[in-house]
Parts: C-alpha cells; structure tokens; sequence
C-alpha cells in the first residue's frame, strides 16, 4: 500500500502522570488541581517542532462515576490547550474516554477506540507514530493499532522487563526526535 504524502506522523499522549500530575485516589476536575509535570511543555515543543500531530488520549472515567461533568473537563482542556500554546506546544486534538469501568465501550484505554478515531480524523503515517503513557494500557491501545510506545516511569518508579521507558514526557520526545533522525 502507497502512503499518501500528506500522512505525518502522530504521538499520541495520556494526560495525567504524563501532561499533568496525577492526583493519588482522585480525579483532576477543576483547573486548580491541574499542575504541568516538569518538561511536559518542553516535550510537546519538541515533538511539534520535529514535525509530529499531537493527540492526547485521556481515559477520564471520573465522568461517567458522575465525580465531574463533560463541563468540568472541557475548562480543564480549555485552559491546558491555552497554557501549551503559549509556550508554543499546542496539541492538535483532545480526545477522552468518560466511560467508568464497567461501561464496556471500545474508547477506554487499553482498546484503542482514541486512536481510531484519531485516524479517523488525521491522516496519520501509523509507521512512524507512538503512544507515550504512564501506563501499561497506554502502550497497549498503541500496539493494538501498530503503534509504538515508551512508558514514563517516574523516579524511584518500576520500569516493566522489556519496556521502552523514559522519565519524562521531555526524555521521551528527545528520544522520539533522536530515533526518528536516524537512517
């Protein structure tokens, strides 16, 4: 199959405990417990600045264990997309799973229901994509679809056997832009 010229390639991005800092038990659902990880906005400036669509791809079951409303979430992304472009890491798509657990739909994390309806709306080159998560059914919803990932762990976290990891959003977009330099 010929790739159409127009494909680019795509890093798909989890939100909290990659963007954002993970609340422990709970659920960011206001813009004041939004806090930006160190060097996520760097991490995005440089994957948008070698030329990758950014998708963030955010499970979000607090909606649907009614915790927080579409509303609630929509500021939240309202103000973080604000913030990104203003450091000029901007993302080009949102798109999150309100689903709790037991919903048993096909967008929430590991199926990879995000990703297809980013490729639904992109024309992304799937070959030259990754997913970057803190979890692993982050990269599971990406090797559902043949897409690539690295995991960020955390200092003093666990990095799985055999998993690409990296420590932050930045040191995995810097490895990202690295291996995509390479023949």
């Amino acid at each position: 199959m010929v790739k159409a010229l127009s494909e680019r390639p795509a890093v798909f991005v989890d939100r909290d405990g990659v963007i954002n800092r993970r609340l422990p038990g709970d659920y960011v659902s206001a813009w004041e417990q939004f806090h930006f990880l160190p060097g996520a906005r760097a991490g995005l400036r440089a994957l948008r600045e070698a030329g990758y669509l950014l998708v963030v791809i955010t499970n979000q079951r607090g909606i649907g264990r009614g915790l927080m409303s579409e509303a609630d979430l929509a500021e939240v992304h309202r103000r973080m997309q604000v913030e990104l472009i203003g450091a000029d890491a901007g993302v080009d798509a949102i798109l999150h799973c309100p689903h709790d657990l037991s919903a048993g739909c096909d967008c929430r994390k590991p199926k990879p229901g995000m990703i297809v309806r980013a490729l639904e709306r992109f024309a992304i080159d799937v070959s030259r994509s990754w997913v970057v998560g803190d979890s692993l059914s982050d990269l599971q919803a990406g090797q559902a679809m043949g897409i690539r990932g690295i995991l960020v762990v955390p200092p003093g976290g666990l990095r799985p056997p055999g998993v690409p990891a990296a420590r932050s959003l930045l040191s995995a977009a810097r490895a990202i832009v690295a291996g995509r330099r390479q023949p």
